[in-house]
């Protein structure tokens, strides 16, 4: 996240400062995919930790 708000800092210093709309708005999208890419990383994790199975299996004998 904290490349996003660079991204978004630098597209308002080009709007404001330079008046350049075009660098502007491909700062804002490079934040956007920033952004995006921080929220979707913390799920694929989570899925992966969340499905992996065990690769040895564990067998238990019961005797009475």
């Amino acid at each position: 996240m904290a490349k996003a708000a660079e991204y978004y800092s630098r597209a308002k210093q080009l709007i404001e400062v330079d008046q350049d709309w075009q660098a502007s708005g491909s700062m804002i999208l490079k934040a956007l995919a920033e952004e995006r890419k921080s929220e979707n990383t913390g799920l694929q994790v989570m899925n992966v930790i969340k499905y992996q199975k065990p690769k040895t299996k564990l067998e238990f004998n019961f005797r009475s």
